[in-house]
């Protein structure tokens, strides 16, 4: 097994069309515990490649104050079912399948039409990583300084905007069938879990360039989550940062 470290940055913040934030995460610990806060959220740290660890970016959906709600019940249900990671393997289907019950049954308790949340989950478990993802949060990996999208995407393009077509929290009696796939990283690799408050503001291209970097992994988030805001910020943005070393 690689003697490794993985170095992380996040930050959430709320988009300056929105007056609440509908995002959420969960990372080494970490959740956005107080939803009605519109300050921004954001640590750093370092963990051993052998913890197990888990990653992820959920945003909210559902309007009013159930979309935050969605979001907090992903990242809090994450973070117990983390708590007993070091006992499995390859863990995010099953990870991935609990939370979409979890948010269901609470949109089920509240009368609800519909609440749910993207994902954007990756696991580092020794030699591997695993993903997974719902929605239309991305996961992108960046190596030798070649970044690609590693995610897929789970939307309907329709006039004036889009769709979500799979996201956690879906009506009993509809299969989730999350995005999985697994892969190898290399010392310097850096990966980017976010919602599409980034990409929706950002290309593909800028993203790279702000990220494409020897600087602390603390500025260059805070670099890519300024620029989406600056942009225009019509919605919440959410980022986590790794570095293999």
């Amino acid at each position: 097994m690689k003697k490794c470290t993985v170095e992380y940055a996040c930050l959430s913040s709320v988009g300056r069309l929105r007056r609440n934030n509908e995002d959420n995460f969960y990372c080494d610990g970490h959740i956005r515990e107080d939803v009605d806060s519109t300050q921004d959220v954001m640590f750093s740290g370092t963990v051993g490649c052998d913890t197990n660890e888990l990653f992820a970016v959920f945003d909210g959906m559902g309007g009013e104050a159930c979309g935050e709600v969605a979001s907090y019940i992903a990242a809090s249900s994450a973070a117990r079912f983390a708590e007993h990671r070091g006992q499995y393997e390859e863990y995010l289907y099953e990870l991935a399948h609990q939370l979409n019950e979890d948010i269901r049954e609470e949109t089920e308790k509240r009368s609800l039409v519909l609440m749910g949340a993207t994902a954007a989950m990756l696991q580092v478990a020794g030699e591997d990583i695993y993903i997974v993802n719902a929605g239309d949060s991305r996961i992108y990996k960046l190596s030798r300084h070649e970044m690609r999208q590693i995610s897929e995407e789970h939307v309907a393009r329709q006039r004036g905007g889009k769709a979500i077509t799979k996201f956690l929290g879906l009506p009993e009696g509809i299969s989730l069938n999350p995005y999985i796939a697994m892969g190898k990283y290399i010392a310097g690799d850096v990966f980017l879990l976010c919602s599409d408050g980034v990409t929706d503001m950002l290309a593909d291209e800028e993203i790279k360039a702000l990220i494409d970097s020897d600087r602390p992994l603390s500025e260059s988030v805070r670099a890519l989550v300024d620029a989406a805001l600056e942009r225009g910020g019509v919605d919440n943005t959410t980022a986590i940062l790794l570095r293999f070393s």
